[in-house]
């Protein structure tokens, strides 16, 4: 395992040398400068990760209109959108890392 834990910490670190990264690294800390608006922007995602993961029982496009709109305020402010917006970039550069990985390795 020596070998494959070396590769990865080489992964890793090209990761934390990605733009991608450095820009999310930024925009979390200015987020976090702010802690009162940070635990909003928690709550946030906490609610939005539920509302991905929900089964629909029918209610489910009302429930997400309800959250949007409840959330316009919080999400359009420019430091909110440039967070979840780098964040959302890392999110989908690590899916296409592990996408990759399971397609070269031929793992069904």
């Amino acid at each position: 395992m020596t070998e494959i834990d070396n590769e990865l910490f080489t992964l890793i670190e090209a990761v934390k040398a990605s733009n991608t990264y450095k820009e999310y690294d930024r925009c979390r800390k200015a987020l976090k400068s702010d802690p009162e608006l940070k635990a909003r922007v928690d709550k946030y995602r906490e609610e939005n990760y539920r509302l991905q993961i929900m089964e629909d029982d029918g209610t489910l496009q009302d429930k997400i209109d309800a959250f949007a709109r409840e959330n316009m305020e919080l999400s359009e402010q420019p430091k909110v959108r440039a967070f979840l917006d780098a964040e959302l970039a890392l999110c989908r550069m690590l899916q296409e890392i592990t996408q990759r990985v399971i397609k070269a390795i031929d793992f069904d």
